[in-house]
């Protein structure tokens, strides 16, 4: 089985013959679960405007903020 998607309640699984299983998460949990094959590393991004007018300052304090927020210790820009 390879995991389709994963939703706040409950893992679709792919069977190989293409049916669907819907699992609760809450069976999952207590449940042994083997990782066979290890997906590549994943990121996310937001892209966002910020006016050409914004003080330095501001959008340093934004930075310090969103950096923050996600517990990462270099940001890309």
């Amino acid at each position: 089985m390879v995991v389709e998607e994963m939703n706040i309640l409950t893992t679709v699984f792919l069977k190989f013959d293409n049916h669907k299983i819907y699992y609760p998460n809450s069976v999952l949990s207590t449940k042994p679960i083997h990782n066979y094959y290890r997906s590549p590393e994943m990121g996310d991004a937001i892209d966002f405007c910020i006016h050409i007018s914004t003080p330095v300052e501001k959008i340093a304090l934004m930075k310090e903020r969103i950096m923050r927020y996600v517990g990462i210790i270099i940001f890309f820009s």
